[in-house]
Parts: C-alpha cells; structure tokens; sequence
C-alpha cells in the first residue's frame, strides 16, 4: 500500500523545520492526495504531505524497509570529449545492493544508535514503517570503470558525485495507511574534489546520513519524545 501511494504520488515529505515553521494546509483549497495526506508548507524537504489526523506519539519503535532500486532514472553526464567506447551509466546489481546497505546503516545509525528509535523486525502496534525508494541519480561524471572512462585519463575532477533524489514513505506498520510522505533531491558535494568509485560511495553515504538524520529529528518532534 504505502509503495503504491508512493509511485502514485510521485511526490513527497515529511515535516521539518525550515527558514519559517512548517504548516500543514487546510481548508477546502488544502492540496490533499490519497484522501488523508495534506500538503505540508515550508517543509525542509523539496515537497510534503502528512495526514493531520495521525497520532504519531503512539509509535515507539521504526520498521525500516529495504530501500527501493528498482526504478531510479538516471541522467546521464555531459559526454563531452568521451572515447568512442563509453558507455551509459548504468547501476549494476552490486551497485543496487551497495546502495541498499549504505542507507540501512545510516538509518540504523541515525535512528537507534544516535536516536531514540529502536528497530524493529517485524509489524507491531508501537512500530512505524518507514520505506524509502531512490528515484532517481545525476552523476557528475562517467562511472569509474574501464568501459566507460576515457582511456588513459589518471583522474576526473568534479563538484561531487552529483544529485541524488529520495521518495519515503511512512506508515503504519499493520494496517499500512500512509500518514506521511516526503520527496527530497540534493546534490552529493559543493566541493571540487577527485571523483572515483571511493570518493563516490562517500558522498552517498553522507547524502543517507543527512536524510537519516533529518527524519530521526523530525520523528522526535511528532512522537514528542524530545519533550
């Protein structure tokens, strides 16, 4: 349910804080979807929505659902000056699997170690599920192998990885309504440094670390556990 909303919806966030305090619209001419989510203003995230009825100090324990890979567009780099060999980034099964285990451990870390949320293994009447998917990647630069660099090129210089967009979803975790929903795009880097499959994996991570900690601050705030 929460990951057909989600593609459906195409659109999303959940409630942080911002230049002004976040507010959720209402009224008849508030932007609702899926019946219950209304459009939540001034949200850190790029778009949100959460269900102003929702009862989020019940929940005191996360379900963190592997992270979607399915369905990522890619916008391929400038290929300007590429060897006639080059070929379109693409995100291999490795890639996929990689991308999965970096944002659990910035989940687990942010929320269970660093937070207040326990992880749980399974649906519980205390649990909320959390489900995120990637949406979609723009790397800076062609990928690092020998089939799509320039041969003999030593290094590539570039300002980050490049984007990377996120959709999640959070729900209850038995009955699988969906109470809020957020849809986030940011670039990896604003620094110029080397670009390789090291630099890479480390730009993304500290993309997952900052999403994980805004959403570990934003349930703290509708819990009321930082109270």
């Amino acid at each position: 349910m929460i990951r057909k909303i989600l593609v459906a919806a195409s659109m999303t966030a959940l409630i942080s804080a911002c230049t002004s305090a976040p507010a959720i619209q209402t009224g008849d001419d508030a932007e609702v979807i899926g019946d219950n989510l209304h459009r939540v203003d001034n949200s850190r995230a790029k778009v949100a929505y959460v269900d102003p009825d929702a009862d989020f100090t019940r929940y005191r324990r996360v379900l963190v659902l592997p992270l979607g890979v399915d369905k990522i567009e890619i916008v391929q780099p400038d290929k300007s000056g590429s060897a006639v060999n080059r070929r379109d980034w693409e995100l291999t099964e490795a890639d996929k699997l990689a991308l999965q285990e970096m944002f659990q451990s910035a989940m687990e870390k942010q929320l269970q170690e660093r937070g207040q949320f326990p992880l749980a293994s399974e649906p519980g009447d205390d649990v909320l599920e959390i489900e995120a998917m990637i949406t979609g990647i723009a790397p800076a630069a062609a990928k690092d192998d020998n089939m799509s660099r320039t041969a003999g090129r030593s290094y590539v210089i570039t300002e980050g990885a490049g984007t990377i967009a996120v959709a999640v979803a959070f729900g209850d975790s038995e009955t699988g309504e969906v109470l809020a929903l957020f849809k986030d795009a940011r670039s990896s880097s604003s620094h110029w440094g080397m670009n390789n499959s090291v630099t890479n994996r480390a730009d993304v991570q500290r993309v997952f670390n900052s999403w994980a900690k805004q959403v570990n601050s934003s349930l703290v705030k509708v819990t009321g556990k930082g109270e």
